[in-house]
């Protein structure tokens, strides 16, 4: 399935971006790998046809054995006026970034303008790869935060500038990292060791 029928499948709400009349965030979708099932979650609130990114838990997860994936975002976005001479427009010489953290960790994500149907226009990260949400993390319990930031066309009645839009589609979800059976089992080694000692003395 393209994805743009994806995105027009899996929301049917329509929700204004902050702040700007004239545009409006259509769609914000996550495609994740979670130990191999493909999972869709939007942090759109009200979406439909996908679950809800925002305070979703992933649960846990062994970094040796299990996946945590991004494997793309697609965003869409409305422009109610469609050209010079409106208030706001967008076209395919506008941006889009997924902006993402782990702890302190950052990865944004520029997104590639893929298509325009109508008003609604198109992005998403293929090409980027697939992003490891586990990588270099140490066993404890995280929070992940994406948001969007955009830029659009403004005509303020003399002239044409490019503004942004940011902390569209916000959300934060959680997941834990555990140790690996073989660390875990080591320590547990290097613990009972100690007592042993301990009584010894």
């Amino acid at each position: 399935m393209k994805p743009s029928s994806l995105l027009i499948a899996a929301l049917s709400a329509l929700v204004l971006s902050q702040g700007h009349a004239a545009t409006g965030v259509v769609e914000s979708t996550g495609q994740f790998l979670v130990n191999s099932s493909t999972v869709y979650l939007s942090p759109v609130p009200g979406s439909t046809g996908n679950a809800n990114l925002n305070g979703h838990n992933f649960g846990s997860f062994d970094p040796s054995t299990d996946t945590l994936q991004l494997t793309n975002w697609f965003f869409e976005n409305y422009a109610f006026n469609a050209g010079p001479g409106s208030d706001n427009w967008i076209n395919n010489t506008n941006s889009a970034t997924l902006l993402l953290s782990i702890g302190l960790n950052s990865d944004d994500q520029v997104l590639s303008y893929g298509s325009q149907s109508g008003n609604n226009h198109f992005w998403n990260n293929t090409g980027n790869g697939p992003l490891n949400l586990l990588d270099g993390l140490a066993p404890g319990t995280y929070t992940l935060n994406v948001s969007v930031s955009y830029t659009y066309n403004n005509w303020d009645g003399a002239s044409t500038s490019v503004l942004t839009s940011n902390n569209n589609s916000a959300a934060t979800a959680t997941f834990t990292v555990v140790p690996e059976p073989a660390l875990a089992m080591l320590g547990s080694l290097g613990f009972l060791i100690i007592l042993l000692r301990r009584k010894k003395q």
